[in-house]
C-alpha cells in the first residue's frame, strides 16, 4: 500500500469520504509536527535572549556613537564610517547598521534582549521560507506526496543544528542570520512566476547585498539552479556549451541580467567602503616595495587557500556532529604543501566535487548537487586566495550549511521513497528512520541549548575557547579580561603574557596588560604599555581612549586630553571619547583654578617646598609653563635648591624644549652632583636633542 504514511498508524477502507477524512488527518499530523516543532526551536533558544555582547560588538554596537540615533538611518547609507570605531574594520553595510539602530531604539539602549529578540524573529521567519524553498526543490526533482514531510524535517534539521548558535548568540552576526534570510527569500520570489515578473528577487537581493557582501552569492547560486533545474543541464561533461544555440541563447537570456545588475551593484559598494590593509597575524605586518608586496601577499593566499581545505573538513566534520565549536579558533597558516592534514581534506572534497556532478545527471538527484554546491560557493568568500585576518570562524557556516541540509536531507528523502516503492519495504523501517530523524533533531535542540550556556557570560565563552583554541593569542587576552574583571589580578596576567608572546604586536594585548599593570599599582609599566599600543596601531581608536583615561587616573590632564582630541581626529563615533572628554575638560578646569587659589595662598606666606609641592601638581595636571614659574619662585627663596632645577627640567623635556631643559639639569648637578632623578632627565634631554638635530 504505497498511501501508507509512516507518521499515522491507522488505516481506512478506500472509499471517498474516508480518503477525505484521511487526508484530513495527516494533514493535522502534518501541522501539529511543525507546531511541535517550532515550539522545540523556542525551547532551546529560550536561555539565550539575556546573553551580552562579546568580541565584534564592542566596535560596532557597544561603542558605536551613530546608532544611538534613530534619526541617523539615511545616513548609513551614505556614510561607511557609521559602520563601527574601528577604521580598520569598516565596511558598507547600511543594513546591518540600520538595524542595530533600530534595536538599540527598541530597546532604550544597549539592552541585549531587543536585539536577541529581534535576530530570532528574523530566524523563525527563515526557518518558514526554508521549508517552502526545500519542498519546491523537493517538487521540481521528484513530485511526491511526503515531499511536504521530507521538507519539513530538513528544515527542523538546520534550525535545530547546534552550530547555529554560534551564529543566532553572537549579535553583530546577524549579518550572516539576515543576509541569509535575504538571499532565501530572492529564490522564494524567483520561483513564483508572478512575482519573478516584477523583478522583485532583485529587492531582497539588495537588502541582503547590503547586510553583508556574502549576498552576491546569490547570483551564481541562482545561475545554478537555473542550470539544472530550469534547463536541465547536467554537470558531467560539458559544463555549458549545449551545442544547442537556443538553449545556450535561453540560458544567457535568463542569467545575463542579474549577473550584471549584480557587478554593477557591487561595484558602487566597493567605493563606499573603507577596508584596512590584509594582516592575518593580528596587524604589523610592513614591506618595503611594490614587488615585496606582492610575492607576501601571493605567498599568503597561496598557503591561505591551502589551509582552507584543511578549515572546509573542520566546518564539514562539525555538521555532522558540532562537538569542537568555539567563538574563536586557533587554525594556523599551514605552509608545509606535504602535510597530510591537507591532502586528506582536499580528498574529501573532490569526492563531494564529484558527487555533485554525478548527480546533476539526473532530474531525480539534482537537489543533492545543487545543495553540495550552494555549500563550496557559499563558502568562498571566506575559504578561497583571499586571505581573511580569521583564518577560520564556526559562525561562517551558518549560510553554507543551508546547501548541506538539502543535499543530505534530500537524500536521505530519496532513499525512503526508494525503500517504500521496494518490495522489501516495511513500515517498522520507515518509522525506525524517522525515530533515528527525530532524535537526532532532538540532539541538536539539546546541544544548542547548551550552548547558550556557554555564551551566557563572557567567562564561560572565553573560557570554552581556552580549551578548544590554546594556541589563539585573542582566547587567552579575552580570558585575561574577564579574570581581571574578577580582580584575579594573578591568573590574569598568566593569560595576558600569554597572548602578548602569541600576539606581540597586537594593540588590544597591549592596551589590556597596561590596564592591568595600573591595576598592580605599577604606573610606570602601564604606561609603557598603552605607548606600545600606541605605536602597533596608531588607527585603534582604543588605544588613545585607554592611554588618555590611564593619563587621566595620574592626574594628567592636559596630556589626557592632547591624546583624546587625536583619537577622536581618527574616529570620531567612539562613544567614549565624548564621554571622558567632558570630564577631563570639568577636570582640567576645576583642577586649574584650584591650584591658582593654592599659589595665592603660598604667595602670603611663601616656603621653598611649598611652591616646589605645588610645581608637581601644575605638573601632573600639564601645566607645564605654571610648574616652572613656581620652581622659580622656590629658587628666589632658596637659589640652591636643587629639586626645583630638577622640576624644571622635567617641565622643559615635556614641552620638548631639550636646551632649556639640558641647562636646568646641569645646574641640579652642579648643586648636587648625586641626584639620580635629574641624571635621568638629563639624559633625556639630551637624547631628545639629538634627536631633534637628526631630524
Amino acid at each position: 500500500d504505497q498511501d501508507r504514511c509512516p507518521w499515522i498508524t491507522r488505516s481506512y477502507p478506500k472509499t471517498s469520504q474516508n480518503i477525505d477524512i484521511k487526508m484530513k488527518t495527516e494533514e493535522y499530523f502534518f501541522r501539529t509536527a511543525a507546531l511541535a516543532f517550532i515550539i522545540l526551536l523556542c525551547a532551546s533558544y529560550s536561555n539565550h535572549f539575556d546573553n551580552g555582547f562579546y568580541f565584534d560588538d564592542y566596535h560596532t554596537i557597544v561603542n558605536n556613537i551613530h546608532i544611538q540615533k534613530i534619526s541617523n538611518l539615511c545616513r548609513f547609507f551614505k556614510d561607511s564610517e557609521t559602520f563601527g570605531t574601528n577604521p580598520d574594520n569598516r565596511t558598507y553595510n547600511p543594513v546591518l547598521v540600520s538595524l542595530n539602530a533600530i534595536d538599540y531604539w527598541i530597546g532604550g539602549g544597549l539592552n541585549p534582549v531587543a536585539f536577541h529578540i529581534s535576530i530570532f524573529l528574523s530566524y523563525l521567519v527563515l526557518g518558514i521560507l526554508l521549508y517552502f524553498f526545500f519542498k519546491k526543490i523537493f517538487d521540481i526533482s521528484f513530485k511526491d506526496k511526503w515531499n511536504h514531510w521530507f521538507a519539513l524535517f530538513s528544515t527542523a534539521f538546520f534550525m535545530q543544528h547546534t552550530a547555529n548558535a554560534e551564529t543566532i548568540n553572537y549579535i553583530i552576526m546577524r549579518s550572516d542570520s539576515f543576509s541569509t534570510l535575504m538571499i532565501v527569500a530572492s529564490f522564494i520570489l524567483y520561483l513564483h512566476p508572478k512575482t519573478r515578473s516584477f523583478r522583485l528577487h532583485y529587492l531582497t537581493f539588495l537588502i541582503g547585498l547590503g547586510t553583508k557582501e556574502t549576498g552576491l552569492i546569490f547570483v551564481p547560486l541562482l545561475i545554478i539552479y537555473i542550470l539544472l533545474f530550469e534547463e536541465r543541464m547536467s554537470l558531467w561533461g560539458p559544463l555549458i556549451i549545449t551545442k544547442n544555440f537556443k538553449k545556450d541563447l535561453n540560458l544567457i537570456k535568463k542569467t545575463a541580467p542579474i549577473f550584471i545588475f549584480s557587478i554593477v551593484v557591487f561595484s558602487c559598494i566597493r567605493k563606499f567602503s573603507r577596508q584596512g590593509g590584509l594582516f592575518p597575524d593580528g596587524g604589523g605586518n610592513t614591506v618595503s616595495s611594490l614587488t615585496e608586496m606582492t610575492s607576501w601577499h601571493l605567498n599568503i593566499s597561496w598557503d591561505y587557500l591551502v589551509t582552507q581545505w584543511y578549515v572546509i573538513a573542520h566546518y564539514i566534520g562539525n555538521f555532522v556532529l558540532p562537538l569542537d565549536l568555539s567563538v574563536d579558533t586557533d587554525f594556523s597558516l599551514i605552509t608545509n604543501f606535504y602535510d597530510r592534514k591537507i591532502w586528506l581534506s582536499l580528498g574529501l572534497i573532490l569526492v563531494l566535487v564529484i558527487i555533485a556532478f554525478y548527480t546533476s545527471r539526473k532530474k531525480e538527484t539534482r537537489p543533492i548537487s545543487f545543495g553540495i554546491l550552494w555549500f563550496f560557493f557559499a563558502l568562498a568568500p571566506t575559504s578561497s586566495f583571499i586571505p581573511f585576518g580569521q583564518i577560520a570562524n564556526d559562525h561562517r557556516t551558518f549560510f553554507p550549511y543551508i546547501g548541506l541540509v538539502l543535499a543530505v536531507g534530500w537524500w536521505i528523502s530519496w532513499q525512503i521513497i526508494r525503500l517504500r516503492d521496494s518490495e522489501t519495504g516495511s513500515r517498522i523501517t520507515l518509522s525506525i528512520i524517522a525515530a533515528l530523524v527525530l532524535t537526532i533533531i532532538g540532539g541538536h535542540a539539546y546541544g544548542t541549548y547548551q550552548r547558550n550556556i556557554i555564551w551566557d557570560s563572557a567567562e564561560s565563552l572565553w573560557r570554552d575557547a581556552t580549551v578548544k583554541a590554546p594556541k589563539n593569542g585573542r582566547v587567552q587576552m579575552n580570558y585575561g579580561i574577564t579574570l581581571m574583571a574578577k580582580s584575579n589580578y594573578k591568573e590574569s596576567e598568566k593569560y595576558l603574557e600569554k597572548a602578548l608572546e602569541m600576539m606581540p604586536h597586537w594593540s588590544y594585548a597591549h592596551i589590556n596588560m597596561g590596564i592591568l599593570k595600573n591595576a598592580l599599582g605599577r604606573p610606570q609599566e602601564a604606561e609603557q604599555f598603552f605607548k606600545n599600543a600606541l605605536r602597533y596601531h596608531p588607527l585603534n581608536p582604543a588605544c588613545y581612549y585607554h592611554y588618555a583615561n590611564f593619563l587621566h587616573k595620574q592626574s594628567r590632564s592636559k596630556e589626557a586630553l592632547k591624546l583624546l582630541r587625536k583619537g577622536m581626529q581618527i574616529s570620531h563615533n567612539y562613544s567614549k571619547f565624548n564621554e571622558l572628554y567632558n570630564i577631563l575638560t570639568l577636570a582640567s578646569e576645576n583642577s586649574l583654578k584650584q591650584l591658582i587659589s593654592q599659589e595665592e595662598k603660598i604667595d602670603e606666606k611663601p616656603q621653598a617646598t611649598d611652591y616646589l609641592n605645588l610645581s608637581l601638581k601644575y605638573y601632573k595636571s600639564g601645566e607645564y609653563r605654571r610648574c616652572i614659574s613656581a620652581c622659580r619662585k622656590a629658587l628666589q627663596l632658596q637659589p640652591d635648591y636643587a629639586p626645583a632645577y630638577n622640576n624644571i627640567c622635567s617641565a622643559y623635556n615635556a614641552m620638548s624644549e631639550w636646551i632649556k631643559a639640558e641647562s636646568a639639569c646641569r645646574r641640579a648637578l652642579k648643586i648636587n652632583p648625586d641626584y639620580l632623578r635629574a641624571k635621568n632627565n638629563l639624559q633625556t634631554a639630551l637624547l631628545g636633542n639629538s634627536s631633534a638635530d637628526e631630524k
